[in-house]
C-alpha cells in the first residue's frame, strides 16, 4: 500500500506540481514492463537533466567566479552521461522525445525562461541563479529518484533511478551553499 501510495506521489508531483498553460499531448505506448510511475519519472527527469545540464554549460562563460565555474564543470559530465541512458530508456519505453512537461513550473526544473535569464547573466548574479536552480534540481532528482525506485516497475528504470538519486546527492554536496 505505501509502495501503491508513493507511486502516485510521484506521478502527482510530475503533473500536479504544473501550472498547466495547455493540453498536455498524450504520451505513446509504453510496454508493459512500464508502469505509470516509470513513464512519469522518465517523463520528467529527461528534461530535468537536460535543462539543468545546458544551464551548467553556460558557466565557462558567464560564471564570475572559478568555484561557481568548478562546481557547475562537476555536473556537465555525469549529468551528460545520466541524461544519455535516460533518454534511451525513454526510448525503450516508447515515449515521445517532445517535453511533455513544457511550459510548466516545476520544484527543481531549469525552465526556457531560467535559461534565457541566465544567458543575459554574468559575474555574480549568474552566479547567484546558477547555483540556486542547480541546487533545487538536485534536491528534487533526489525525492523523484526515491519514488522511482520504491514505486517504479521496470528494473533498468529503477536501477537509473537509484544513480541518478546518487548524483543529485553529489551535486548538493559539490555545489556552494551560496554563491
Amino acid at each position: 500500500m505505501r509502495r501503491l501510495a508513493l507511486g502516485a506521489a510521484v506521478v502527482a508531483l510530475s503533473v500536479g506540481g504544473c501550472a498547466t498553460t495547455g493540453p498536455t499531448p498524450a504520451p505513446g505506448p509504453a510496454t508493459a514492463a512500464f508502469n505509470p510511475t516509470d513513464v512519469a519519472w522518465l517523463q520528467l527527469v529527461v528534461p530535468m537533466t537536460s535543462n539543468a545540464l545546458a544551464a551548467a554549460r553556460l558557466a565557462p562563460e558567464r560564471a564570475g567566479s572559478a568555484a561557481v565555474r568548478e562546481a557547475a564543470n562537476a555536473v556537465v559530465a555525469p549529468s551528460q552521461r545520466l541524461l544519455t541512458r535516460l533518454e534511451s530508456v525513454r526510448d525503450r519505453a516508447g515515449l515521445p522525445a517532445a517535453d511533455v512537461h513544457s511550459g510548466h513550473r516545476m520544484p527543481g526544473m531549469v525552465t526556457p525562461a531560467d535559461l534565457a535569464a541566465l544567458r543575459t547573466d554574468t559575474g555574480p548574479e549568474f552566479d547567484r541563479r546558477l547555483i540556486a536552480l542547480l541546487r533545487a534540481n538536485a534536491a528534487q532528482v533526489v525525492v523523484l529518484a526515491r519514488g522511482e525506485q520504491t514505486s517504479g516497475a521496470e528494473p533498468e528504470t529503477r536501477e537509473l533511478a537509484g544513480e541518478l538519486g546518487t548524483e543529485g546527492a553529489r551535486q548538493t554536496e559539490v555545489l556552494p551553499k551560496t554563491a
